[in-house]
């Protein structure tokens, strides 16, 4: 599968296997990623296999390399940071469903149009799977604007 560049991409299953896949592609290729998840850096490399530069842990507890889910500033400054030296960078963002409960869906969602600005100016990849039953289909479809779809 080829991606394009500077583009956001909706990934439709309920567990991330064919997200991993897709990162580590990109990461064999040459692109450094950024792992941003519900789950601990270590089960995450552990179980997507993906060779991540830097994770973040979508988490409560206090961290360096933690955000807490109310907390969509800071979580927009680490991408930032992540991007802004980096050519050919990837953002793997799970736990979008995560983050809507600790937010009012708007907030999450204009944070995710900020994150996408970046990825277009910088020419990275946004990653994004995505269980659709998890979201009203109004919220949806208002994510699948400003993203591809991959089924």
């Amino acid at each position: 599968m080829t991606l394009d560049r500077g583009r956001t991409y909706l990934i439709y299953e309920k567990r991330m296997e064919r997200t991993a896949c897709i990162a580590q592609d990109l990461a064999d290729s040459g692109s450094e990623i950024l792992c941003v998840t519900r789950l601990h850096p270590e089960l995450a490399a552990e179980r997507l296999l993906v060779s991540a530069a830097e994770s973040v842990w979508l988490s409560e507890r206090p961290g360096a390399q933690n955000v807490p889910p109310d907390q969509l500033g800071r979580l927009y400054q680490k991408i930032s940071m992540f991007l802004e030296d980096r050519k050919d960078g990837v953002v793997l963002l799970e736990g979008v469903e995560y983050l809507c409960l600790f937010n009012d869906f708007n907030r999450v969602l204009i944070t995710i149009e900020r994150i996408n600005d970046l990825v277009m100016s910088s020419q990275a990849v946004l990653l994004m799977p995505i269980d659709p039953p998890s979201l009203d289909p109004r919220s949806l479809a208002r994510l699948r604007r400003s993203a591809e779809v991959v089924q």
